[in-house]
């Protein structure tokens, strides 16, 4: 959501009255001009989740906790403290994995703690610096655009490229309209299908330097974690609907295999 009243500070300090016949001031269009359309440091954050992952020695990957914190329940002030609280009890060293968040996530976590006066837990100061720090944030957005030296991707695209499960509640521009109706589940299934979609790209993006647990299989956890977790959500047919055709097309191409593929087949059947 926007800070309509921060916002209009900002145009009290500019002296700028909107009015019908100055709509925009001029050689702008209405989307440049930050004085008719707000940029983001006057978004508000509404709804966080955090996905708390963890990696056995064996290098599979489990899913230790998921975490959504959002109106109406919570304000600003407490969805910001739940995330550095998460922060605060996660172990020492801990990475975080974002898509695209040196961009969004961390500046917007950032401006929202320093407005509400809320300090960093220990240990997690170097987010202050805009999250750059590269051995514990992996924004995956800048791994595979080099450095955004290619052409930014939308998640979306990525996603469909790779075959992993994404938007599965609703298309990226229907947010706002959620928020400002106050379909707060529908808003709560689009932040964290989000992050489900970014916890399954960790597993294929570890695939290029770890071979000891196959991608698919990482993500398959992930995916069974979250449907036991979210089991109300609206999205957790579209993630069974997945795995189920994820795991034909894998008996159809080793089916030799499929012991090997699927342990579990004797004991669902017994």
């Amino acid at each position: 959501m926007l800070d309509d009243i921060g916002h209009k500070r900002y145009q009290v300090m500019e002296r700028w009255v909107p009015s019908d016949d100055k709509p925009i001031r001029r050689g702008y269009t209405r989307s440049e001009d930050p004085l008719t359309c707000p940029r983001w440091v006057f978004q508000t954050i509404t709804t966080a989740a955090v996905m708390v992952l963890s990696e056995d020695a064996q290098g599979g990957i489990d899913v230790d906790r998921f975490v959504t914190l959002s109106a109406p329940e919570q304000n600003e002030r407490a969805v910001l403290s739940g995330i550095l609280r998460v922060l605060a009890e996660a172990p020492s060293e801990t990475e975080i994995v974002t898509w695209a968040g040196l961009a969004h996530d961390i500046p917007l976590l950032i401006s929202g703690c320093m407005r509400h006066g809320l300090t960093l837990p220990p240990g997690w100061g170097w987010l202050m610096h805009g999250g750059f720090h590269k051995q514990r944030h992996l924004d995956l957005a800048h791994a595979f655009t080099g450095g955004m030296r290619m052409k930014p991707l939308h998640l979306s695209e990525v996603l469909a490229a790779m075959d992993i499960p994404g938007k599965l509640s609703c298309p990226p521009f229907a947010v706002t309209g959620l928020i400002l109706a106050g379909e707060w589940d529908k808003v709560k299934s689009a932040c964290e299908i989000d992050v489900v979609s970014t916890a399954c790209l960790l597993a294929r993006w570890r695939g290029l330097v770890d071979a000891r647990v196959a991608a698919v299989a990482v993500e398959d956890r992930i995916l069974r974690r979250v449907i036991k977790k979210r089991k109300d959500r609206e999205y957790i047919a579209a993630l069974e609907a997945h795995r189920r055709k994820r795991f034909a097309a894998l008996f159809a191409k080793t089916a030799s295999d499929a012991s090997t593929l699927a342990p579990w087949l004797d004991l669902d059947a017994a």
